[in-house]
């Protein structure tokens, strides 16, 4: 079976639908102000200055996640599809940290990640440290992390993940305030 071509050319396809269908919708449902309605003229350029401005900033957003490496579109006769890169990924995960609220460890303990990741692998361990700031952590020392979140498993998982068993050691450890 045989899977349509989807390149560039697809996704300005598929940026014209939207742009008819957002046509539609404003059409239909749009609160138009009096000059608009009384001034048809000044709204259909209007309209159109819109229209251009956001299909050069689609243009400009598709350039720039391929300029930055977070996409590549192949190029040829066989089936091709946009694919994130490991740095578009690593940038989607950014994104994502941002809206994701991990649970608070009830015990009121902490996990602390200590890791000496080589230099050879320094691709690997800036892609940890950035799944760390994804999981909450927060730096204490250079390569020392801590978090009051409930992230073992998933910090577990990162470590299967980038094969850093052997680099990085994992505790659980308790705040001990000293009395006056």
């Amino acid at each position: 079976m045989r899977k349509p071509r989807f390149t560039e050319e697809f996704l300005w396809k598929l940026y014209e639908f939207l742009e008819r269908m957002g046509d539609i919708h404003d059409n239909m449902f749009s609160r138009t102000s009096l000059k608009d309605t009384l001034n048809t003229e000044w709204r259909k350029l209007r309209h159109t200055y819109e229209r251009k401005h956001r299909k050069r900033s689609f243009s400009q957003f598709v350039s720039y996640l391929k300029s930055r490496g977070y996409i590549k579109i192949p190029e040829g006769e066989g089936v091709s599809f946009p694919q994130l890169t490991k740095r578009g990924k690593q940038k989607a995960l950014a994104g994502r940290a941002k809206t994701t609220e991990w649970p608070v460890r009830k015990d009121g303990k902490m996990i602390m990640v200590m890791y000496d990741i080589p230099k050879q692998r320094a691709q690997v361990r800036h892609a940890f440290r950035d799944r760390l700031e994804f999981l909450d952590y927060q730096m204490f020392q250079e390569s020392v992390w801590v978090s009051d979140k409930d992230v073992v498993e998933e910090t577990e998982q990162a470590m299967r993940e980038y094969g850093l068993e052997s680099c990085v050691d994992l505790f659980i450890i308790k705040k001990i305030r000293v009395q006056k």
